[in-house]
């Protein structure tokens, strides 16, 4: 297989796909040296996936031949060059540009599959969806392609229910189809598979594997008092009594405590909970889960879809798009990147030629930058954040092409500003000699208390019935922390629902309020340079978002987003440090 790609003609300065397999298998060995006992079958497990897919011997070669292909920058300038020439006036320009395209299509047919993966759809399965709605015209388009597509999925604009909605026409158009659904954590397949159970069919549910533990209850159908879990897991039993009765007995003896665990929950053994995803449709694992799913005579899925593509390492979602006919990729380049453990960090900075390319420049990036737009698209309506918010984040994240489908709040915030402050001789972080830096800001958790204070008090006295959901995010875990301990000396709980999370963990969350703690008000701001980082931080929000943090500082940075932030209005100033005490 890399022979094969390694002879694709190759642009001087032009990154190859196979070298950054290279740099992540070299990534991988390093980390696997260093690592724990308890993290090393999962290293070994993307490492046999990247070497796997690096010798062709995946489900659909065709995979191999498109992420080389379009990994290439090279790739990208062809597609702007033919769409420059299509656009010009001459007719002997746009006659050349016809001939490039018609080359570019049937050089693309050698990267594409001879066998169709593609269905065509003519009507929503959804109630949700109309048939001239965008989001289902992507979702349509993403059904009719072949082998690979990336849907982005800004933020709030409704990917899970798009997932849903692939899922169910792929079934309805090929009712033996099997599925695979995936992501880097099990929040966003527990999503998936929660929102595709709540509009399913009895004997579709009955059809969905969430691995690695079995609720009961998700398996329950109108029809049956027990679990087809159960069921099929003693189906399988008895054939392999009809095999050998006096070791099936013993086997069944030691692995009956496996049967139910608990909390009504299944947990089996590894080779049981094989047996059960080959008679499922519908498969819901994460990416480093999936060999555990897996043997070498198991049947491939005719779809995976990716959900958080964005967030998962290149081994991860490579782990699914190898043993499926065909892939979807669905994320958000535009939001944050994969987190690395600590160890991960380390051995990372030591290979620093290769970060970026590994992180920042990965491959989800350019794919999408580089895939014709036949094999790519984007969710255009957000419904979580109000305009004004929603406007913003369009308009610096996302070229301004995001439409907005809310338009009041549903409560009494709706604040999009600033809680500013100014303190003369109050540095964060301060360091004493012979001390670590500690990104605390006592200023800004005040701040943040008194703020709170003054909702809770209004709410209290509008007396709505209704819990305000509540998020104070930061870039820093000892902000985290501060906040946490601080929250303990006040009782919101009747009023509000408050989480305290960085912003890198809040990542697919929302609330109907926002604080951001800034921290920093000396030294660099290269955590606010990462739009990535803001992008998240403002779209969490549904109805306001305080940013908290000084001003004058801030500005003093000259980014540009961060120079945008500070147009808006300045809600509250503090120019005296006071001690707000609960």
């Amino acid at each position: 297989m890399n022979d094969i790609l390694n002879n694709n003609i190759k642009e001087e300065n032009d990154v190859d796909f196979i070298e950054h397999l290279n740099h992540w298998l070299e990534y991988l060995s390093e980390l696997y040296k260093t690592t724990d006992e308890q993290t090393k079958p999962k290293l070994k497990r993307q490492m046999r996936c990247l070497l796997e897919f690096y010798n062709g011997v995946n489900c659909n070669i065709h995979h191999n031949f498109l992420l080389q292909h379009y990994y290439s920058y090279s790739a990208k300038s062809i597609n702007e060059d033919i769409f420059i020439e299509g656009m010009a006036s001459n007719k002997k320009t746009q006659q050349n540009s016809s001939e490039k395209v018609k080359k570019f299509v049937d050089e693309l047919k050698q990267y594409s599959s001879t066998t169709s993966t593609s269905i065509v759809v003519d009507k929503p399965i959804q109630q949700c969806y109309q048939t001239e709605d965008s989001a289902f015209q992507l979702i349509s388009k993403a059904l009719v392609s072949n082998d690979l597509f990336f849907m982005q999925g800004p933020p709030g604009t409704g990917k899970t229910t798009a997932i849903v909605e692939i899922i169910l026409q792929q079934l309805k158009a090929r009712s033996d189809a099997k599925i695979l659904v995936t992501s880097e954590t099990h929040v966003a397949v527990d999503n998936a598979l929660d929102r595709l159970a709540a509009v399913a069919p009895p004997k579709l549910r009955n059809g969905i594997l969430r691995y690695p533990r079995f609720s009961i209850s998700e398996f329950e159908s109108d029809y049956t008092e027990q679990t087809a879990a159960i069921g099929r897991a003693d189906i399988l039993w008895h054939r392999a009594y009809q095999i050998d009765s006096a070791l099936t007995s013993v086997l069944w003896k030691e692995l009956e405590p496996y049967k139910q665990g608990k909390d009504d929950n299944l947990d089996l053994p590894y080779w049981q909970a094989r047996n059960l995803a080959e008679m499922h449709q519908v498969v819901g694992v994460t990416c480093n889960q999936i060999a555990h799913l897996r043997d070498t005579n198991s049947p491939m899925f005719d779809l995976a879809i990716v959900d958080e593509c964005s967030k998962a390492t290149m081994p991860e979602w490579l782990m699914a798009m190898s043993i499926a006919q065909k892939c979807i990729l669905v994320g958000d380049h535009k939001q944050l990147p994969p987190t690395f453990c600590t160890e991960a960090s380390d051995v990372l900075d030591q290979m620093e030629e290769y970060k970026g390319r590994l992180i920042r420049n990965g491959v989800i990036d350019r794919l999408f930058e580089n895939l014709p737009s036949s094999m790519k698209g984007t969710l255009g309506k957000q419904y979580r954040m109000l305009p004004e918010i929603g406007q913003f984040v369009s308009q610096h994240f996302y070229q301004g092409q995001l439409e907005h489908h809310r338009i009041k709040a549903d409560h009494g915030f709706c604040d999009f500003g600033w809680l500013n402050y100014h303190i003369s001789n109050y540095r964060v972080p301060m360091q004493l000699t012979g001390e670590k830096k500690v990104l605390v800001n006592h200023i800004e958790v005040e701040i943040i208390m008194k703020q709170l204070s003054l909702m809770s008090k209004k709410l209290k006295a509008e007396q709505t019935g209704r819990k305000l959901s509540v998020a104070l995010i930061t870039p820093y875990k000892a902000q985290r922390k501060a906040l946490r301990d601080e929250l303990k000396n006040w009782d919101f709980s009747s009023e509000m629902a408050i989480e305290v999370d960085t912003v890198d963990a809040f990542q697919g969350r929302q609330a109907d309020v926002v604080f951001f703690s800034f921290v920093r008000n000396i030294g660099p701001a290269t955590f606010y340079a990462d739009d990535r980082r803001l992008n998240v931080a403002i779209s969490r929000a549904r109805d306001s978002v305080y940013f908290v943090g000084d001003m004058q500082y801030l500005k003093s940075k000259k980014l540009p987003v961060l120079d945008s932030l500070m147009k808006l209005p300045v809600l509250r100033e503090y120019f005296q440090k006071t001690r707000v005490c609960p």
